[in-house]
């Protein structure tokens, strides 16, 4: 499943010679040269630029279009999702608890949250609110729960038990927006409110961030907004919806625009300042600039060095200077945040089309003018590693590469296949049949699926579905039903195993009542039990157990592996006895007692 992806692409190192610094105004002649000549050759539609150098806005600016049909031109004003760089304004809600003493970074996030629960027992009682933000807890990214769901933030949540570790905590970087989504959670606790309430009276009120916003609803509200556009699987630009994720929100919600952005550049830039009032506390900023977790080397080592996680913030050294810098990317949408704080110099890029490298060069280009460095290239390398990509795609469709197994055929007829699966963590994926294939729906998104091979089924590709090459595989149980389905939507875990849930009149009452009763097996009797939690109980001497529906009128025997009864009618329709199927027995009939 192709999922919301916080593309970050930076990397760092050798320093130059001391450059001189220019005028900061004379030192950006003919960016605008430069971005346009940059929209064409990167084909994105429209960017919002904005640099900071101290505490003045050198430049503030839309270029190209923020509605491509419309003509409608992009402007410092125009409202886009920041995506990821939404992070650190969690971050910094956080640390304004902090300061009220309503938060330790590193005390156990269960001392203020006593229902938080992971899937790893010593995550769950260790986990601090700095795990949280750093990308250590241990979890991978689980990112198709939250992606296009309607799930509510706290409902997601109490789903975190259900979510496979990949490693422990604090071992590695493990970029991960469910727990920037408990982090936000967690803030609106402690503040008696909620996330978006916090960010706002901390951050956008004394920011003057008047129409910033926390979902695409809002956003779209606001005349001056942009439209979404990506690559199709032609690599043309096309016009898409934006995706709401209110649920993520901590980890990446917020719109803003370049003119806005600017702003909260100069109060970090400050030191927590802003217009001669404070916002943050100094330290918390240099906190979240300070290195907190190793990641290791980038794209382009030459010029970038050694990458690490601070707080909401990657930090390492570009050309010998040490920078924070966070990126964002969501369905047509890229946007990527830089600082340089010992020269107080601030970038922010915002571009109306999801997965450029655009957004990833030009800050560096910024940057290089102004510390007067000659040119890294950062435009044509990144440029240059898009059709690198482009040419590898390319180079496996010509040459028919696949892991596919031919000429093989399902196990099933596709109705069989049909039907509702269930997970604990992810929920339901419902498959379907439709014009003599496969449908599968998720969230909000369904797709059709092709035969693959054997009981594996592909969504085709279509850039415009994020279900599209996502893979499903169907297993049968030992009485030849299909029983569950995998689908790898984690790739640092094992598949995710969705459980066929029975058709809904196999859970009414009605249906059940005419099922229960006493049965003969052998002489034995055999007592079927409505409860009232209906559920139908199989009673024979001692034994107790559950009956789980499958299909009609077959039911398995919990704990009984392989085991199965199916109840059976007579030419009336009344059912009058019971078949019961167990491995290595022979089937019998049981007929009902009057």
């Amino acid at each position: 499943m192709r999922t919301t992806i916080i593309f970050l692409a930076v990397a760092v190192a050798s320093a130059p010679l001391q450059a001189k610094e220019p005028p900061p105004r004379e030192a950006l002649a003919g960016l605008d040269a430069t971005i346009e000549q940059a929209l064409t050759t990167f084909q994105v539609p429209g960017i919002g630029v904005a640099v900071v150098v101290g505490d003045e806005v050198v430049l503030s600016k839309g270029y190209g279009f923020r509605d491509v049909q419309k003509k409608l031109p992009m402007m410092a004003e125009t409202q886009l999702p920041i995506a990821s760089v939404t992070k650190q304004f969690t971050v910094a809600a956080l640390g304004t608890l902090v300061r009220q003493g309503k938060l330790e970074w590193d005390k156990p996030v269960r001392e203020y949250l006593p229902d938080f629960r992971l899937h790893n027992e010593y995550a769950t009682a260790n986990v601090t609110p700095r795990d949280l933000v750093t990308h250590r807890t241990g979890l991978p990214r689980h990112d198709a729960v939250w992606y296009g769901t309607e799930l509510k933030r706290e409902q997601i949540y109490h789903r975190l038990p259900h979510f496979g570790f990949s490693r422990d905590l604090r071992v590695r970087f493990q970029y991960n927006n469910l727990m920037y989504m408990t982090a936000g959670h967690l803030a609106g606790q402690l503040a008696k409110s909620s996330w978006e309430e916090l960010v706002k009276n901390a951050l956008f009120t004394p920011l003057g961030m008047k129409r910033s916003t926390f979902n695409i609803a809002a956003m779209k509200a606001d005349s001056n907004h942009s439209q979404a556009y990506e690559l199709n699987t032609k690599r043309e630009v096309v016009k898409i919806e934006h995706m709401a994720l209110d649920a993520g929100g901590p980890a990446g919600s917020i719109n803003s625009s370049v003119d806005e952005m600017a702003r909260y550049l100069r109060m970090m830039l400050a030191g927590g300042m802003f217009e001669g009032k404070r916002v943050l506390l100094e330290a918390d900023v240099q906190a979240m600039m300070q290195p907190q977790v190793p990641i290791g080397k980038d794209v382009f080592s030459e010029f970038f060095g050694f990458r690490s996680y601070g707080m909401g913030l990657f930090v390492q050294t570009y050309r010998g200077t040490e920078i924070a810098h966070h990126g964002g990317n969501i369905d047509g949408s890229s946007a990527l945040l830089v600082m340089v704080p010992s020269k107080r110099i601030g970038v922010i890029v915002l571009a109306n089309r999801s997965a450029t490298r655009l957004r990833d060069a030009l800050p560096f280009d910024i940057l290089d003018r102004l510390l007067g460095l000659e040119t890294a290239g950062m435009l044509a390398r990144n440029r240059e590693l898009e059709e690198k990509d482009f040419a590898g795609k390319d180079a496996a469709k010509a040459a028919g590469v696949s892991d596919r197994k031919p000429n093989t055929k399902p196990a099933h007829a596709l109705a069989e296949y049909a039907g509702d699966y269930q997970h604990p963590g992810y929920g339901r994926v419902s498959i379907g049949v439709a014009n003599e294939q496969l449908t599968l729906g998720y969230n909000k998104f369904t797709s059709p699926l092709e035969h693959w091979h054997y009981e594996v089924f592909q969504a085709p590709a279509d850039r415009q579905n994020p279900l599209e090459l996502t893979r499903v595989q169907f297993q049968t149980d030992f009485g030849g039903e299909v029983a569950s389905i995998t689908i790898p939507l984690e790739p640092n875990v094992e598949p995710i195993s969705f459980a066929r849930q029975p058709p809904a009149q196999m859970l009414e009452r009605p249906f059940l009542e005419t099922l229960a009763g006493e049965y003969d097996n052998a002489g034995v009797p055999v007592r079927i039990v409505l409860r009232e939690d209906n559920v139908l109980q199989y009673t024979i001497l001692s034994s107790v157990r559950d009956l789980r529906p499958i299909r009609g009128t077959y039911f398995r025997i919990t704990d009984l592996p392989g085991t199965a009864v199916e109840f059976l009618r007579n030419p009336a329709g009344q059912i009058d006895r019971m078949a019961i199927y167990s491995p290595g027995a022979e089937n019998v009939i049981a007929p009902r007692k009057q």
